[in-house]
């Protein structure tokens, strides 16, 4: 009998995002026996997803829009129901133009009402957005541990997945190691703790409990969006990492010593 725990990645893209989340998963989550991962792709962004969801009042699970939304999710999906998973993670890019809300959305913060709905990997689940999106990792210096740059104009983000990325550490997902993950989740800790307190460091407790998905948004539009159109760059992905995993690959990153 197989009692291996089923855990979804829904992510938007069938690229990069696949990509990515494929490498993770093959690092950090194909030698546990208790978990088995499935990637399904949106086929679109995280506002369709939503606002299908808020048309049925979230009574519509995740996994059944996504079988009516994707066809490659409906293969993946087409023996197992949204019971079978005992944990849900979104991983999606900010999009600041929100060109796929409908109008009557257009003038609300569909992305703060967004990370209120999906806070819970055991119910529709939990939501990671990557600033301006998944290709932020590139941005990511393997000498310093940390980004490149610190901010991206709004009206730039359009243009973002074709910035020349040639010298990056990360260029290619399928052959990043669990050092160059070690490497990222140090990275993105330190942009998350300066964006919400202005300091490049933080301590485990400070981060659990002050640098959720939500709150890093919120600081985004505190301190960057709101204060002069431009966004944080940060990938969020190895923050999710470090959440899953909690304190302890929290301390290996912190002192730097990666296992090979």
């Amino acid at each position: 009998m197989n009692n291996r725990k089923k855990v979804i990645f829904i992510y938007e893209g069938v690229k990069a995002e696949e990509k990515l989340l494929n490498n993770m998963n093959k690092i950090f989550f194909s030698s546990k026996t208790d978990i088995s991962i499935l990637n399904c792709p949106a086929d679109g962004n995280i506002y369709m997803l939503w606002t299908r969801l808020k048309k049925d009042e979230f009574e519509t699970n995740v996994v059944d829009v996504l079988k009516e939304m994707s066809t490659i999710a409906k293969e993946r999906l087409k023996d197992l129901r949204a019971s079978d998973f005992s944990e849900i993670y979104l991983f999606f890019d900010y999009d600041g133009h929100n060109n796929n809300i409908p109008k009557e959305y257009k003038n609300k913060d569909i992305l703060g009402e967004m990370l209120k709905t999906f806070n819970n990997e055991t119910e529709l689940g939990k939501l990671y957005v990557s600033y301006p999106m998944i290709e932020a990792i590139k941005e990511i210096d393997a000498k310093t541990m940390d980004y490149k740059r610190l901010y991206l104009p709004l009206d730039e983000i359009s243009d973002y997945k074709q910035s020349s990325f040639s010298q990056s550490d990360f260029n290619h997902y399928s052959i990043l190691d669990k050092e160059h993950w070690f490497i990222a989740c140090n990275a993105s800790q330190k942009r998350a703790s300066l964006l919400a307190q202005f300091k490049e460091q933080c301590d485990y407790n400070y981060f659990i409990h002050n640098l959720d998905q939500e709150r890093l948004y919120a600081y985004q539009k505190q301190n960057y969006i709101n204060n002069g159109h431009l966004l944080c760059i940060l990938n969020s992905v190895p923050l999710f990492l470090l959440e899953y995993y909690g304190e302890d690959l929290w301390n290996r990153v912190i002192v730097n010593i990666y296992e090979k």
